[in-house]
């Protein structure tokens, strides 16, 4: 996923164009988080969620594998997006319930979250050794390779429960949010609404740090040069391998802190690296400044990724938990339904994406009010 915009940037397609791609993939995402978080609900087993997800994603990997032109690269966005909406609420929905608890459910998902880096990290070191032997394709059929373990496990390895948990683990997770079930449905969605605009805005900019932010780098800004299609890879395998190094410490240090404090600081760490990235662009050596960038990026990523799960969890009623927790997923969905797009759109009006970053630290200052309302 993170380098498929190199890949199709290099068959001449515009920045606009891989956007809608991505687009595409985020709308038939919205679709599936809608149905996968009904059926939680209505007590379907996860695994067989999971497992109905990695066939949609081999699907989606051999179309990409093959693709040449722009109708069979959408199709195959459709496909990769469908198999995350499916595959998110149902792992989201696993951490605490495999916690057993033997651990909290915030260790449980800075784990989680920890295994997620160091799974992309990997997947994209081996991509990027793929474009020294003009081979970046590679990374699709890794993502195969990937799906047919999962498989392995679900089938050999671990037990898979349904939603409805013991009354051990149910007792463990809802000991100190269980008068919530008596609050109507309006006013569980009404108090997770600040959440949810967080969430909506640190997903678009995980979506512009996976699809836009390569097109950056490879465009070139204003005095800084273009990078080639090695160097792309190169940085953003160093990006991901920051992800992986800080996302366990990261998470450790601040699973004891309150919600509001994590996300305030979280955007305030995305303000200043978005700063940095926009004033690479007046830099020959910009590059400097990126990879500057990237650890306070970084940093802002591995709080939000376990906190926001977390949060999620506890803050919603055990009737509604798949629900809660597919439209925290669909928030992924709508920010990469629309912020790629529209970001494709500027770039290929002003030629770089200075504009872009200065935009979203305005947009991150605005937000750290709303911190205080997540509880």
């Amino acid at each position: 996923m993170y380098l498929s915009p190199i890949i199709f940037n290099s068959l001449n397609f515009s920045a606009e164009q891989i956007g809608s791609g991505i687009t595409t993939a985020a709308f038939a995402g919205i679709t599936t988080r809608f149905g996968t978080g009904y059926l939680l609900d209505k007590k379907f087993s996860y695994g067989q969620a999971i497992k109905v997800a990695c066939l949609i994603a081999i699907l989606s990997d051999f179309i990409l594998f093959y693709s040449q032109n722009y109708l069979a690269y959408l199709c195959g966005q459709f496909f990769l997006g469908a198999a995350a909406g499916i595959y998110w609420p149902s792992a989201e929905i696993a951490i605490p319930l495999n916690c057993n608890g033997k651990i909290q459910s915030s260790e449980g998902y800075s784990l989680a979250r920890s295994a997620d880096a160091i799974g992309v990290t990997l997947g994209v070191f081996l991509g990027t050794l793929g474009t020294y032997f003009e081979f970046t394709r590679i990374i699709y059929l890794i993502d195969i390779l990937c799906m047919l373990f999962i498989f392995k496990i679900l089938l050999k390895k671990l037990v898979i429960y349904k939603i409805k948990a013991d009354s051990k683990i149910r007792e463990g997770l809802e000991v100190k949010y269980k008068n919530l079930e008596k609050k109507s449905n309006l006013r569980w969605l009404i108090n997770l609404f600040p959440l949810f605009l967080i969430t909506l805005f640190v997903t678009g900019v995980m979506s512009l740090l996976q699809s836009i932010l390569p097109l950056d780098l490879a465009n070139g800004g204003i005095i800084r040069p273009q990078f080639t299609e090695e160097r792309v890879a190169t940085l953003v395998t160093i990006k991901l391998i920051l992800l992986a190094i800080f996302q366990w410490p990261v998470g450790y240090i601040l699973r004891n802190k309150n919600s509001s404090f994590k996300f305030s600081l979280c955007l305030i760490s995305l303000l200043i690296g978005f700063i940095l990235l926009s004033l690479s662009n007046f830099l020959f050596d910009g590059y400097l400044l990126i990879l500057i960038a990237f650890i306070p990026l970084t940093i802002s990523l591995c709080i939000f990724l376990p906190s926001a799960s977390d949060a999620i969890i506890k803050s919603s009623p055990i009737k509604h938990r798949g629900s809660a927790i597919a439209l925290y997923s669909q928030c992924f969905g709508i920010s990469s339904l629309t912020v790629p797009w529209m970001a494709g759109k500027l770039i290929d009006n002003y030629d770089t994406a200075f504009q872009l970053w200065l935009i979203i630290s305005l947009i991150c200052m605005l937000l750290v009010p709303v911190c205080k309302n997540i509880k």
